[in-house]
């Protein structure tokens, strides 16, 4: 049987917001909440912190073993090797992996990924009509796949080089439930603003077990002014060029030179006139 470990990315010196995954929200901390979703992903044999030697991490490393999580810590910006150390030490075959900044990540579709996965052996594993930009979905790469990735990384982008290769390896993409595809909302944590809107989420919803992310979304809806918080906050950059490896725009709009010019989806140059009319047939809605 093949074995699937669940792996949290954490650490103390967060670029953005140091400490953010032990600041309290709703009574428990950040990666408490991200650790009892990781345990109701169905189909894991463990969970596991996987995050660096620096001493500022001690902490962090008693609060995973006050939850039952075991732990990995390995060097300081290879996120990568930690999870392949984690696979080695383990037996695992693959992880289901989800950093720390998403602690309202979507656990049905992680269980599923586990699923597919012991079923026949995949590469990598993701949600096909959404992007893990918004801090709501996991992915499931492969030890073998690790392996390959280590060979070729660059970065934070973990599965980069899969999307940007993905006639290299065995993958599998999973539409999730369309109620639960809602890219206007943020719900992942990189600024301070980000924790103190999550933060009323659960203060509003959480009863001492995981929230159900179709009634967070549904909270949201009713409350705009509390979505809206964060809406200004950038995009990490791996993180918008891997997002774009899966997402084909019909137009898009870059810099060039001192003005802007518009591309079509074969990256032609299209004229503002053209594109306008293309929009307004794309959504008749829009008044002329």
């Amino acid at each position: 049987m093949k074995k699937v470990i669940g792996v949290i990315t954490a650490r103390m010196a967060s670029t953005r917001l140091p400490g953010k995954v032990l600041q309290k929200m709703a009574g428990r901390s950040v990666f408490a909440h991200h650790a009892e979703r990781m345990k109701n992903v169905r189909g894991l044999d463990g969970v596991f912190l996987a995050t660096s030697i620096d001493t500022k991490n001690k902490e962090l490393i008693e609060e995973a073993e006050r939850f039952g999580i075991g732990w990995y810590a390995g060097a300081e910006q290879d996120i990568v090797d930690r999870h392949i150390k984690l696979c080695e030490r383990e037996g695992a075959d693959a992880v289901i992996r989800v950093t720390c900044d998403s602690p309202i990540f979507d656990i049905e579709s992680a269980s599923c990924f586990v699923e597919e996965f012991k079923k026949e052996y995949r590469d990598y594993i993701y949600a096909s009509n959404m992007t893990m930009i918004q801090g709501t979905l996991s992915e499931l790469i492969s030890y073998n796949a690790l392996l390959e990735i280590h060979k070729h990384y660059r970065g934070a982008g973990v599965s980069m080089h899969i999307k940007e290769n993905m006639d290299k390896f065995k993958t599998l993409g999973i539409e999730i439930d369309i109620d639960l595809c809602r890219p206007e909302y943020r719900l992942t944590i990189d600024e301070a603003v980000d924790i103190e809107m999550i933060r009323k989420i659960y203060e509003a919803l959480y009863k001492r077990e995981p929230l159900n992310l179709h009634e967070v979304y549904a909270w949201l809806d009713d409350n705009p002014h509390i979505a809206k918080m964060n809406m200004h906050v950038g995009i990490k950059g791996c993180e918008v060029q891997s997002a774009n490896l899966f997402e084909k725009p019909l137009f898009s709009i870059v810099s060039s030179g001192r003005k802007n010019v518009i591309l079509d989806e074969q990256k032609r140059r299209v004229e503002p006139k053209e594109f306008y009319e293309s929009i307004r047939k794309l959504f008749p809605e829009i008044e002329k």
